[in-house]
């Protein structure tokens, strides 16, 4: 089941359970069988809103992301700017890389939804309901396409996460949702026997849950390329 941006917070939290269920299934899936190739690995690009994390937890999870990197050759490890809360994204035409720069269509887009941003934060203001967007971050959790980060946000951030999504829609902007605030550590673009995941699993294993707020959100661009991930910031709006 795929998340609904026009759920309630209670809804939503029923599906996160039943999310959470699955990935320590799919967990059991790859210590039985190993890892596989994440076709989300081949080269493309696209473009995100996404919410960026303070230090704590953003320097600990890039820390993870190479070890586990470091365990599987072929496999990225994500830096620091590419480690955050998708809250949707958009994937370019054909798979293409995208260059605002070059590209009128691009920074079109990009200005679309930065404009969405800024008008889901005007509706957000003085709403009670959503001043707390915190996100406990933990367990990590090991998949056989990749390894990440599970979340469980608070109120708040649903209600930012939903009004990006619902100030999207109004402009016929096709952002694609995100399935909650996770943090992928990486995707694998190299196999694994499953003699191998014991040691990514014991990495995993000593996660210690961090609960944080994020502190803005970047619009921006994506691009994957052979054993690379990489974002880059179009623009950003501070949530401190």
């Amino acid at each position: 089941m795929d998340v609904d941006p026009t759920w309630t917070f209670q809804q939503y939290q029923i599906y996160e359970q039943k999310r959470l269920q699955e990935s320590l299934a799919e967990q059991e899936v790859a210590r039985e069988k190993g890892l596989v190739i994440d076709p989300k690995s081949e080269p493309h690009g696209g473009y995100r809103i996404a919410c960026v994390w303070p230090d704590e937890v953003t320097g600990p999870a890039c820390t993870v992301s190479a070890q586990v990197a470091a365990l599987l050759p072929g496999t990225p490890a994500y830096g620091y700017d590419s480690i955050h809360s998708s809250i949707g994204n958009i994937a370019a035409p054909g798979g293409r890389l995208v260059d605002p720069r070059q590209i009128p269509k691009d920074h079109e887009l990009l200005d679309g939804l930065a404009d969405a941003v800024k008008t889901a934060l005007r509706d957000l203001e003085g709403v009670a309901t959503t001043t707390d967007r915190s996100t406990t971050f933990g367990p990590a959790l090991l998949a056989p396409r990749m390894a990440l980060l599970f979340g469980r946000p608070a109120a708040g951030y649903w209600a930012l996460y939903r009004a990006v999504h619902m100030a999207c829609a109004a402009q016929e902007l096709q952002l694609v949702p995100s399935w909650g605030p996770h943090l992928t550590l990486t995707r694998f673009a190299a196999t694994a026997r499953p003699g191998q995941v014991q040691s990514i699993l014991e990495l995993l294993g000593s996660w210690q849950p961090v609960t944080a707020a994020p502190t803005s959100i970047m619009v921006g661009y994506y691009t994957v390329a052979p054993g690379e991930f990489s974002v880059d910031e179009y623009t950003s709006f501070d949530l401190r």
